[in-house]
């Protein structure tokens, strides 16, 4: 018997483009409705019993516009890819990963700001364990593409930058999905199933 479409691999990205919007709304919240952003941002509050602060910044992109589209866009591009090699359900353990790693370091290191992209981080980590997994069937330069990635998250993680920690954390999420799962796609498979719902 085939498992639930939701949980398996080649899913439509559905969960992608809901987190998208979801982000969209709450980070347009940000700049309409005074304190909004503040009230889920990473700030010392936090240490005072505001526990869903741990989660909560990743919703908000209230550093300009520029941080909108970046963080938007690679939502969308390691959203799909991710939802469409891990399926939902893991989509969403690789981006609370990220999420809640970025938030970590971010309280521990004092940088008190918000933003998606750690979340999104975890995503990445989690797609660039697969592409170096034979089980993936990638070629030698992305895959020398994806160590780079996670070589890059090691200097940030140990310069103290945020986003380093979530790209290991999606890593060694990641790889523990590719180990465990027995229907991980290869990179044909994901092209495949993109161009037959392309209209």
């Amino acid at each position: 018997m085939n498992r639930p479409l939701s949980r398996t691999p080649g899913a439509r990205p559905v969960l992608t483009w809901a987190v998208f919007g979801v982000t969209a709304v709450t980070t347009a919240a940000g700049y309409l409705v005074p304190g909004f952003a503040q009230a889920l941002a990473r700030t010392n509050a936090f240490y005072h019993g505001e526990w869903w602060r741990l989660i909560s910044p990743v919703l908000v992109n209230p550093e300009g516009r520029h941080q909108v589209v970046f963080n938007g866009v690679l939502l969308l591009l390691a959203g799909v890819a991710a939802e469409r090699t891990f399926g939902r359900a893991r989509w969403a353990a690789l981006y609370l990963a990220g999420g809640l790693a970025g938030n970590a370091v971010g309280y521990v290191t004092d940088h008190y700001s918000a933003g998606s992209s750690v979340a999104v981080a975890g995503l990445a980590g989690g797609l660039a364990a697969w592409a170096l997994s034979g089980r993936a069937g990638f070629a030698a330069p992305p895959r020398i593409a994806a160590g780079a990635l996670l070589a890059g998250g090691a200097a940030l993680a140990f310069l103290g930058d945020n986003h380093g920690a979530p790209l290991l954390a999606g890593a060694l999420l990641g790889t523990v999905f590719v180990r465990t799962m027995s229907n991980v796609p290869s990179q044909a498979d994901v092209s495949r199933r993109r161009s037959a719902r392309t209209p």
